[in-house]
């Protein structure tokens, strides 16, 4: 059995991409975002797992080794499309919808990717899934770096997607508009739609919205590069090469991480641990649907470090 739903790429830069004097517009005014139809299956497995006081909300699809997968701002499990179908082919994914996000009623306190780090952190112990794999996306690759570096012993892997660790990584002009984000500005987008359509308690929308909005203007959805360093998983970095996170800001987490030796091909043995990937024609709204580019290289990362 399918489930037919019609859903943007979306993801928490893509959230105010508007202009920043854009105060009386609305989201659906001047987001344009790539509206693609997708089937998504319907779960073997779901349900929730209090962490805390947190009810955090999964789902499980497909069988053979396990796979955590981690969504964008906003976003609710359906935002994975396609790639989450096609990973469940021959993996138990197990997919998480983050505090506030989709079915995760959010709590009375502030947001962060500490918060969204130790919280997925108590999902793995709960589930006794670790170490496991870890796919992340944007804001959901941020909280992978995050369990990675506080927590490295529930991790066996990080493919981080369209993310890096600098609170700054997002393009100026995107960031320029985060003061003035409100739950207003998102009647008619899909956003909403989104939320709406699963939340348990969607009156509570507006305040999820300004709690993610102070989170991105105060710099509480980055980490430092000594966490970075930290980590001691392998690490496969992906990035479109339109994306809103800046390039050389992909590329400083990667080198924080290990990569791009100094000794080319003419050093000792190439080190899979550590990889990076640029999509082409691939922007922050559609990466994730690049299936026919994206599966291979998940594919041949999680191989490599199981040999």
């Amino acid at each position: 059995m399918l489930i037919k739903t019609t859903f943007a790429a979306i993801a928490l830069a893509t959230l105010v991409s508007f202009p920043a004097n854009a105060q009386e517009a609305t989201m659906a005014e001047t987001f344009d975002p790539i509206q693609l139809s997708t089937e998504v299956p319907v779960p073997s497995e779901d349900g929730t797992v209090n962490i805390d006081g947190l009810n955090m909300y999964y789902q499980v699809h497909g069988e053979g080794e396990p796979l955590l997968l981690i969504h964008g701002g906003l976003m609710t499990i359906e935002a994975w499309g396609p790639i989450l179908s096609a990973l469940a082919e021959d993996r138990k994914v197990y997919a998480i919808e983050l505090e506030g996000h989709g079915r995760t009623v959010d709590l009375d306190r502030p947001l962060s990717m500490q918060q969204f780090a130790e919280d997925v952190s108590g999902f793995i112990e709960q589930m006794d899934l670790g170490p496991i794999d870890i796919v992340g996306f944007s804001m959901g690759g941020g909280t992978a770096m995050g369990v990675g570096a506080l927590h490295p012993e529930l991790v066996k892997s990080l493919v981080i997607i369209s993310a890096s660790h600098q609170a700054d990584a997002i393009w100026d002009s995107v960031r320029a508009g985060w003061p003035h984000m409100t739950a207003e500005m998102m009647e008619g987008t899909p956003m909403l739609a989104a939320y709406e359509a699963v939340a348990p308690q969607p009156e509570r929308f507006a305040g999820f919205v300004e709690k993610i909005r102070d989170a991105m203007v105060s710099g509480e959805l980055g980490w430092t590069d000594d966490q970075v360093a930290s980590i001691p998983v392998p690490v496969l970095m992906i990035i479109g090469d339109t994306d809103l996170v800046q390039f050389d800001k992909a590329l400083e987490t990667y080198q924080l991480l290990g990569g791009q030796s100094s000794t080319g091909p003419m050093g000792p043995e190439l080190d899979t641990a550590r990889q990076f990937a640029v999509i082409p024609a691939a922007t922050h709204y559609d990466i994730v649907f690049k299936t026919d580019l994206l599966l291979p290289l998940i594919d041949r990362f999680l191989a490599a470090q199981a040999d």
